[in-house]
């Protein structure tokens, strides 16, 4: 199995170059780094970045959630004895295939075979890991520390995937942490057996995970260099809609000033289309997956945790279609409809960047797509709309291209800008983004913007197999500047590159990311005003 490298790096853009010259003495020995973190005495590597920066990997930020463990809140980890090797990526949390056939897709567009793509080092239950990356090593440095949680539709995806590799950020004056977390019915599962005691969650466990991991972070990142009370949370897809499950829950219980972070970039964000379930509902599918594994419906919560991982995992396939790994109004780790927070939320001290691609949709959408589906869609979801829509999209001539259209803006740009405005309405301060480069060549021109494509720009980790020119290269320089500075301060405006304005109802105004970087009116507005706020609405209002 190809196991991922994690010191290969490319070295960018003027500034890269400069800083590289500027700090090649502090490469001064050959000695790997070292830190005493949760009671253990770790050993990390150098990367390869235009500065020195510490590499620590498969760093374990909870006791393995195994055996009578399953479908319980994250234990703490006891520490081991004696020095620890942190130089090795472990196993991503237990999975499918799905997330690496994501990737073949992407290469086999820039024509290229699955080969080239890259792979965890295995998979088990035994997953919650972390891997940081720091410039500076010293308790007194207080950088300013990004916690990232990966996307994969809560079903798949692991912490360093090439496009999270963290070392090229950290050389940009952070701390770099990404992280594991539970994932299909492994981290989103309940049933009637599961009582695990008072207090004790019984559902969400992957949102625990998240939670305990900035929990590590909040209590060790100094050794690291980095600033505990700094934190920003950044996720993409299902990452950044747990991540936000997180900060409402914080928001409804009147914690943020408590909460471990405040500042959040949320990249793609994407979850439920529509409602999200009560703890009973999700009872009920637990029932469902009981009975697809043979067992009983009085089967007892020892029965469920002795089932062999991989049967778990081959049964949650077998689930009814469409159904969607994610948080469930348990009214203990999410409270409440995220929508009923955000009508009575206080924000005064939230900060967030939100923002989609300009073509999220389009690689999941066949190429024999058809009017009469376009049609369909709008029926089904904007019916009192439809006349408009379809006038709207009568430009288009390619029914793949307006499906695209629609169904990006329905489920991730109209929710991003609901969120945004409802931020700064109570109190916080939000702004959007809208990424619309797309690469050059064939590849480009099949999947345009495509879904996870701002990635390899926020990590500076353009895979070899993509097509890169000077633009993304720029383009990187550009995205990278604004989200470190908003890691900072809260705020991504930066004396090199154009002002970004906050983002309002009344002023929607967007920052477009692409072959020109721009304040630009929201592309989005009139599709949104007929669409709504996507996945915020409940299915009482659709």
């Amino acid at each position: 199995m190809k196991t991922v490298n994690p010191t290969t790096s490319v070295v960018s853009g003027l500034a890269g170059l400069l800083l590289l010259l500027a700090s090649a003495s502090l490469f001064a020995s050959s000695v790997p780094p070292e830190v005493q973190a949760n009671g253990e005495r770790l050993t990390g590597f150098w990367a390869e970045a235009p500065v020195p920066v510490a590499g620590f990997t498969g760093i374990p930020f909870a006791a393995p959630p195994v055996g009578p463990l399953r479908w319980r809140a994250p234990r703490p980890h006891s520490p081991r004895d004696g020095q620890q090797t942190a130089q090795d990526f472990a196993a991503a949390c237990i999975q499918g295939d799905g997330m690496v056939d994501w990737y073949a897709g992407v290469a086999r567009a820039f024509g290229h075979g699955p080969e080239v793509v890259g792979r965890p080092v295995g998979t088990s239950e035994d997953c919650l890991y972390l891997n940081v990356w720091s410039p500076r090593l010293t308790p007194d440095a207080h950088l300013p520390v990004m916690v990232f949680v990966h996307g994969g539709s809560n079903r798949g995806g692991w912490s360093y995937e090439p496009d999270y590799l963290g070392h090229m950020l950290a050389a940009q004056g952070v701390v770099v942490v990404t992280i594991a977390y539970r994932l299909g019915p492994f981290g989103f599962f309940s049933h009637r057996a599961l009582n695990n005691g008072d207090g004790e969650p019984v559902a969400n466990f992957a949102l625990l995970d998240i939670r305990a991991a900035f929990q590590w972070v909040h209590q060790n990142i100094g050794v690291f260099g980095g600033d505990p009370e700094n934190i920003t949370g950044f996720g993409e897809s299902a990452g950044a809609f747990d991540l936000v499950d997180l900060i409402l829950a914080d928001l409804d219980r009147g914690k943020v000033r408590q909460s471990l972070f405040s500042r959040l970039i949320l990249q793609s964000t994407g979850g439920p289309p529509r409602s999200r379930r009560t703890l009973s509902e999700e009872q009920e599918i637990g029932d469902q997956l009981a009975g697809l594994l043979g067992l009983d419906s009085d089967v007892s919560a020892a029965s469920l945790r002795s089932v062999p991982a991989a049967d778990l995992l081959a049964a949650a396939v077998e689930l009814p279609d469409q159904h969607y790994f994610s948080a469930v109004i348990d009214r203990m780790t999410l409270p409440d409809h995220p929508q009923d927070i955000l009508r009575r939320l206080q924000a005064k001290d939230v900060d967030l960047i939100t923002g989609t691609n300009a073509d999220e949709w389009l690689m999941y959408i066949g190429a024999e797509a058809t009017q009469k589906e376009l049609t369909d869609w709008i029926a089904e979801n904007a019916p009192q709309h439809q006349a408009a829509l379809l006038e709207m999209l009568a430009g288009e001539q390619d029914p793949r291209r307006a499906l695209d259209i629609i169904r990006t803006a329905r489920r991730m740009m109209c929710p991003s800008r609901f969120l945004a405005s409802r931020i700064n309405e109570k109190g916080g301060r939000a702004w959007v983004y809208y990424f619309d480069r797309q690469r050059s060549g064939p590849g480009g021109q099949e999947l345009g913007a495509y879904h996870g494509a701002e990635l390899p720009y926020v990590f500076d980790r353009h895979d070899s197999w993509l097509t890169t020119a000077a633009e993304d290269r720029a383009l990187t320089v550009t995205m990278m500047d604004y989200w470190v500075q908003f890691a900072r301060d809260g705020d991504p405006n930066i004396r090199e590159h154009p002002a970004w304005p906050v983002y309002t109802g009344k002023e929607p105004v967007v920052m477009a990311l692409g072959d020109r970087v721009r304040p630009v009116r929201d592309p989005s507005i009139e599709l949104c005003e007929m669409l709504g706020p996507g996945s915020w609405q409940q299915e009482k209002e659709q």
